[in-house]
């Protein structure tokens, strides 16, 4: 269950998913002898300023949701250790793309934004805009699970899964411009959880997956968009 915020306003639900339902799928994984990719988050460094972070770097959430990504990747090393699994571990960084829901109060900026600007309503930054992230499409992401399945050997420990190559909220808004012209931005303050800069050291995930080339930004945004665009008729 994604989601700061919504982790935030209700930390039961997202603990009784993240947690206890990650403890159920590894208690069936043993049963069964299955490997396992586990999607985990960057959020797990919280207050950790250092950048670019790699896997290594010590952790301090700062929401209940980075917490129990935390606790759920700890759960997932244990067993692996003590049941003989084969488990990988990723951390997500920020990842966009088609079919990510544009609805609701705990929908992602990349597909909030995209339903805003194709309805000509304003777009909300959270924060002076100047946060970094390292957005990751989720092409990619597909593309290093699968290369992922086909090595006879696993990674072990946490990898993260973005490529160093961090933006502004701002200059992603530039790309938005591109395809949006009239594109309206409203700044509000910035939500309790969040953090400030996200930048990943894509050494460890370049040792996993080899030389991989990531979709630019720009591409990724405009694919997105279209998808958008044919899904809801704008």
């Amino acid at each position: 269950m994604g989601s700061v915020p919504r982790s935030i306003e209700n930390p039961r639900t997202s603990f009784e998913a993240n947690v206890l339902g990650t403890f159920n799928l590894l208690e069936a994984a043993k049963s069964a002898r299955l490997p396992i990719i586990y999607s985990s988050s960057s959020s797990v460094y919280g207050s950790n300023l250092k950048l670019p972070k790699n896997e290594l770097d010590w952790q301090s959430p700062i929401s209940p949701y980075g917490s129990f990504k935390a606790s759920s990747e700890a759960m997932m090393m244990a067993y692996a250790k003590s049941y003989d699994l084969k488990i990988n571990v990723f951390r997500l960084f920020n990842v966009y793309g088609p079919r990510q829901n544009p609805l609701g109060a705990y929908s992602a900026v990349v597909p909030r934004w995209t339903l805003s600007a194709f309805k000509n309503e304003p777009i909300t930054v959270f924060g002076d805009g100047n946060q970094k992230r390292d957005f990751t499409f989720v092409d990619d992401v597909n593309k290093v699970f699968l290369l992922t399945m086909a090595k006879p050997d696993f990674e072990m420990l946490p990898v993260n899964l973005a490529f160093g190559k961090p933006v502004t909220l701002n200059m992603m808004l530039e790309i938005f411009k591109e395809y949006f012209p009239k594109l309206d931005v409203e700044y509000s303050s910035i939500r309790r959880g969040d953090i400030r800069d996200s930048e990943s050291d894509p050494q460890k995930l370049k040792s996993v997956v080899g030389d991989f080339e990531p979709t630019d930004l720009r591409v990724g945004l405009h694919t997105t968009f279209d998808w958008y665009k044919r899904k809801f008729s704008f």
